[in-house]
This record gives C-alpha cells, structure tokens and sequence, in this order.
C-alpha cells in the first residue's frame, strides 16, 4: 500500500487529490514554523482537503520571506484532528471560522471572509493572503520590499494566488461601495471587489508575471518565485508535484 493508503480520507476525496497527496505528503516530516507575533500576517481560508498542499504553501513562503504571523480560516470542514496538525506544523496559528465574521450586507459563503477579514484588520498591520495552491520556490525580493514600503501588491493575473494589503485606514467602505447595486452573481466574486480594491491601492505594486506566475499547464521559467496552481489546471502535467516536492526538499527537517 502506497502513503496514501495511510492518509485521511477527507484529504483524497478524488483520485487527482489522493494522488497529489501521496507526492507532497512528506511535508508533514518537515520541521514545525517558528510562531511569530509580529511582522506581517499571512492568512488563508482553508478546507480539510487543502491541508497537506497549505503546509507547502505557508511553509515555503515564510521560508523565503524569512518572516510572517500566520491565520486560517476555517470554510468549514476543518476537523479537530486538522486543527491539531495545523497548530504543530504552523507554530499554533489563530484559526478562526469564518461563520464567525460579522457580514452585513456581504454574502455569507466562505469566500468573501478572507477579503473582509483583512480590511477590518489592516488599520495597524501589513496582510498577506495566500491561496493553498501555491508554491513558493525563490527569493520573493519584491514582495519583501513591497512589505518593508507599506505598498500593497497582487499577481498581474488577478489577485488569487498570493496579494498583500498595506497597512492604513482603507476598510470595508470600498468594498461596499463596489457591491451597490451588483446581482446575486456579481455579488459572489470576492476576487473582482479586490481588483477594485487595489484599482485604488497608493503606488501598489504589481508582480512580475515571469517571477510569480499562474500555472496553465505549461512549463514556467526557471526563474519564477512563486506559482499559483489555479483548479482548472492544477493537475495538468506534473508541475505542481514536481514544483512541491522541489520546495518540500528545501525546507528544514
């Protein structure tokens, strides 16, 4: 039987997951994140079956970023025994569900949480949000000096993958004001009021496509920082195992 056999149903709920799973399960052998309380914080909204790729994600980012205060928010499904994983391997993160989040006139689905949370906690910290599909390889120099100039920063292909959000006073105002007079399906895209959001960011600072790049199946050049495995090709070829396990081999022990 191959590790997969050995791992939570809930984190192979299909053979494409399951398959991944088993390449990258050797995160959880890695050693455990150093719990930080200041710095930027860097927060995601997470499922029990992201787990394994998030340890990817958050563990290669910070080893790169060499700093970082990590939050999760729970969409749901994670279990206390996901819970119990995530505070050994993530230095005891908060982890906060987002059922929790007051919404007001925002839908109450999963994916707006990330993006609220972090305008109603960005008046006195820097917020990174990173996507659990991504994978950090190189030095994320541009992101470091972004975080250090208090300038927001996003992928050029939208905001999905990874986004940094300066620190200041801007909170919900804009994104309420994005959302008057949007339908129902309109309403659900969280990703287009923060495009709109950064449309109004001081100086933002947008990323190299070359260094941090979206996954579409093809190969990337060798010198691209960061990947984004978007759903629609996530497992198309081997490059999201392979860039996995190319980070997972650098991390400590």
């Amino acid at each position: 039987m191959t590790i997969v056999g050995f791992l939570p149903k809930r984190w192979r709920p299909t053979p494409e997951i399951g398959r991944h799973a088993e390449a990258i399960a050797g995160v959880l052998h890695t050693a455990p994140l150093t719990p930080v309380v200041v710095g930027p914080a860097i927060v995601s909204l997470l499922g029990t079956a992201d787990v394994l790729p998030y340890l990817v994600a958050i563990k290669s980012l910070r080893a790169r970023l060499g700093r970082g205060r990590v939050s999760i928010i729970d969409d749901g499904t994670l279990t206390g025994e996901d819970r119990a994983i995530l505070a050994h391997h993530c230095g005891d993160p908060e982890i906060f569900p987002h059922q929790s989040l007051p919404r007001g006139a925002f839908p109450s689905d999963s994916a707006w949480a990330l993006l609220l949370t972090i305008l109603d906690r960005r008046a006195g910290q820097y917020w990174i949000a990173l996507d659990p599909h991504t994978v950090t390889l190189g030095a994320v120099d541009e992101i470091a000096a972004a975080i250090g100039s208090n300038r927001s920063f996003a992928l050029v292909e939208g905001c999905t993958g990874i986004a940094g959000f300066a620190a200041g006073p801007a909170g919900r105002a804009l994104a309420t004001s994005w959302l008057v007079g949007r339908d129902e399906k309109q309403a659900n895209e969280p990703d287009a009021a923060a495009k709109f959001i950064f449309a109004g960011e001081p100086e933002a600072v947008q990323l190299s496509r070359r260094r941090y790049a979206r996954w579409h199946g093809k190969s990337l050049h060798e010198d691209a920082a960061l990947i984004h495995f978007p759903p629609r090709y996530r497992f198309t070829g081997s490059g999201y195992a392979v860039a996995s396990s190319t980070a997972i081999a650098n991390l400590p022990r």
